[in-house]
């Protein structure tokens, strides 16, 4: 199974995936909800506030004007109704909204602007109109030249008579007038003078008492007798109901694209290059031992990677996929840049000389980067105190043109060089000697054929007796018997390392092991 196969076979790995992904949906769901609620709410408190300073400002400039108008109508009242009906006529034509003016003259109204001479008296015409103020407005039903139809009624008095003055009819079309086709989205209306309201829900007059109880913003106006009620619903179950409906569909979209970038998210790549950003890598140590003394001569460094989800990934899983992927350069610069972390803590249990083994990919053996990238874990390592060895499969051998000419700069700086896995791969004996090998591993295939009737049992002799000849040190991985270490001695390997001595440890563990146990002293053994 390969990487990608571990990351994601699981089914509780896609419940976990649907999970968030539900959660991320219902989340958007009561955000989006919210702030569209909220926006609607605030526009249309906004959208109410332009509507009252516009009305206002239209009322006192309509009001304002027919109360001019009839002002200059005053001297009138002291002419017969023969010699001012033109007059009256010309105004009530030429004043917005004026269904009507009427002269009056001692309680009675004597000149019609539409009719001419009558002789009505005024408590029976408008017995609401308060005669004693200056100015006053009032709602009437019903009017005896218009019976059935609400008018709006205005009382200008002289100011020296009591029962002398302007009378106008305005028509119920006043509300057009207050509010401007640009504000026509404005739901209901309710014009109060006195007991009365003129609203835009019934045709006919309403009681004050009666008007709907539901929130309404009350618009006063200083200096006259009337308000304005307007009834506008912040937020209407139209606004509810799509705003629900457009955040379902979103969500849902939220939802499934959500789901499948997690799931993009656990591909190989993405997963290897999360793995390295958070440290989720780290670095197990193998000793090595010298078969002869049985000291520790070095360590092998091998990469681990415990993912947060899937737990603990086997190494030939990540690095197999890491080549494939094109990842596996950034991933051993990780592996240099732990190494180079670690080796202070290392320098003080293992004598000068000791030796850091580790894998190098053909992949990343024939990058251009590859010579700075050794520069820097050089550069990083306490100077000339380890010595490194890289190990490198057959199959890298074979398939890098270039090995030969990497390999003669690695031996210029220092660093040994190791064929490992000897005997499963491709390689034929030329590559031994052309490539100018300084180990040579011995698979642990062939070392569990130690003591049995195998195949490979003889192998194992060609193997080590090979190396001999060539002059090539050999290190046997996968010890675990007494058996099989006997055997390596009596053909003098020249290392040794496996479960037999020590499983791989952590940088703790693995110093605590040193500290327990006698090391290598290369400087006697080079004196």
């Amino acid at each position: 199974m390969g990487l990608k196969g571990v990351l994601t076979h699981s089914m509780s790995h896609k419940q976990r995936i649907l999970v968030k992904s539900n959660i991320a949906a219902l989340l958007f769901f009561v955000l989006f909800t919210t702030v569209t609620l909220s926006l609607i709410t605030r526009q249309r408190v906004q959208y109410q506030r332009t509507v009252k300073e516009h009305t206002l400002k239209t009322t006192l400039s309509y009001i304002n004007h027919l109360v001019k108008t009839m002002q200059q109508m005053l001297p009138l009242t002291a002419k017969p109704c023969l010699s001012s009906q033109a007059d009256i006529t010309y105004q009530a034509a030429f004043t917005s909204g004026v269904r009507t003016f009427l002269l009056v003259k001692n309680g009675y109204a004597y000149c019609s602007s539409a009719s001419g001479d009558l002789m009505l008296p005024l408590k029976i015409l408008y017995p609401e109109i308060n005669w004693n103020q200056h100015l006053d407005f009032k709602l009437q039903q019903d009017t005896p030249t218009m019976p059935g139809k609400p008018t709006v009624a205005v009382w200008l008095r002289q100011p020296d008579r009591l029962d002398t003055g302007i009378l106008a009819t305005l028509d119920i079309d006043l509300v057009p007038l207050l509010i401007t086709p640009r504000y026509a989205q404005t739901p209901d209306i309710a014009i109060v003078m006195g007991d009365s309201a003129l609203t835009t829900f019934t045709p006919n007059l309403m009681p004050v008492n009666q008007l709907p109880h539901q929130e309404a913003d009350r618009l006063n106006i200083n200096g006259l007798p009337l308000s304005i009620m307007f009834y506008n619903e912040k937020l209407t179950p139209e606004d509810i109901r799509l705003t629900l409906l457009g955040s379902l569909v979103l969500s849902l979209m939220i939802g499934v694209l959500c789901y499948y970038t997690l799931l993009l998210r656990q591909s190989p790549e993405q997963a290897l290059l999360r793995g390295i950003k958070r440290n989720e890598f780290f670095i197990e140590y193998q000793p090595v031992f010298h078969t002869r003394s049985g000291t520790i001569a070095g360590l092998e460094v091998l990469i681990r990677w415990q993912h947060p989800i899937r737990g603990h990934i086997p190494p030939d899983v990540f690095i197999l996929d890491a080549e494939r992927s094109g990842l596996i350069v950034p991933l051993t610069r990780h592996l240099f840049r732990l190494i180079a972390k670690d080796a202070p803590q290392l320098a003080t249990v293992l004598p000068q000389g000791a030796k850091i083994g580790l894998n190098i990919s053909p992949a990343h053996l024939s990058t251009p980067s590859f010579n700075q990238d050794v520069y820097e874990l050089l550069a990083q390592l306490p100077c000339n105190y380890f010595r490194l060895m890289f190990e490198i499969t057959e199959r890298g051998m074979v398939e890098e043109k270039n090995a030969l000419a990497e390999f003669d700069w690695l031996h210029k700086q220092g660093i040994e060089i190791a064929i490992d896995d000897f005997g499963t791969g491709h390689s034929v004996l030329i590559y031994l000697k052309r490539f100018n090998m300084d180990y040579l591993k011995i698979d642990r295939g062939f070392v569990n054929s130690i003591g049995q009737d195998t195949v490979s049992a003889p192998v194992l002799d060609a193997v080590i007796s090979l190396a001999k000849k060539l002059k090539i040190l050999t290190v046997a991985e996968g010890v675990e018997t007494a058996v099989q270490m006997r055997f390596l001695q009596e053909r003098d390997v020249n290392f040794v390392q496996g479960y037999y001595f020590s499983k791989p440890l952590s940088i703790d563990d693995f110093i605590a092991y040193c500290n327990a146990n006698q090391v290598f002293d290369y400087q006697a053994q080079q004196t």
